[in-house]
């Protein structure tokens, strides 16, 4: 049997978020007269992890004095290269702990504590080097897709900017929450490069890089469609007001 080991989170909250078309950070947006982080920070401190860290950016003293009642530390990410060069910034702290880390966004408010818990449990069972949490969308624009071989293993995640024409109509999509070993997840983000549209470094990319080294990789699909939608724009902040509204009420 396993022994326990150290687990933390890591929440990704440095963006600004420019198709919200506002000078606000993305996370300060309100869902349900709450900013969107602290649906996220009010989510994971169900969870009774070790530690929590957030990266700041854009406005970073507003995010972190929200933060001040949570038990985290705040890593600054002074230039946004992109998710990967996000997770880079907390190497140091999260290295110095080992273990495992959940790393989510800080603009997904929708997303429960028993699905995170799901997703935790499923990857200390398996002991995959990572996992991805998946879900299937009728609309998968603006999403990374879950690309498939024949035999319907995992080959790789590919960005909306690079994907083809025929990798569009994939509707399956990943999350973009992962849960990752820290002694694997640094040593590859340090083998990603910046060879895409957007010359950013993807948290993505590490995928490929555990499959070509033969390690495990694990899709968690426990999720459903409306709880990982992430807050990009005026009209998914509207949609996620509405879901939370009637997720109250069915309570």
């Amino acid at each position: 049997m396993a022994t326990e080991k150290y687990c933390s989170a890591l929440v990704l909250a440095a963006g600004l978020g420019t198709r919200m078309k506002s000078s606000r950070a993305k996370v300060l947006h309100e869902v349900q007269s709450k900013p969107m982080i602290l649906h996220v920070m009010d989510t994971i401190k169900n969870l009774s992890l070790d530690h929590t860290y957030v990266v700041v950016g854009h406005q970073k003293e507003k995010v972190a004095a929200l933060l001040d009642g949570y038990q985290t530390s705040c890593i600054i990410q002074e230039e946004q290269l992109g998710t990967g060069h996000a997770v880079l910034c907390a190497e140091e702290e999260l290295r110095s702990i080992g273990g495992t880390v959940l790393i989510l966004s800080g603009d997904v408010p929708l997303i429960r504590a028993e699905t995170l818990q799901a997703m935790l449990a499923e990857h200390a069972q398996n002991e995959p080097v990572l996992s991805l949490m998946a879900t299937t969308l009728d609309d998968p624009t603006n999403y990374g897709r879950i690309v498939r071989n024949n035999q319907g293993g995992l080959q790789g995640i590919v960005e909306e900017k690079d994907a083809s024409a025929e990798q569009k109509e994939i509707k399956e999509i990943n999350a973009g929450i992962y849960c990752a070993e820290i002694s694997f997840l640094f040593e590859a983000l340090k083998k990603v490069g910046t060879d895409n549209k957007q010359g950013e470094i993807y948290l993505t990319d590490i995928v490929k890089i555990a499959i070509d080294a033969g390690l495990g990789v694990d899709v968690f699909s426990g999720a459903s469609s409306e709880e990982v939608l992430g807050i990009n724009s005026r009209h998914e902040l509207a949609a996620a007001n509405e879901y939370l509204q009637h997720r109250k009420k069915q309570c």
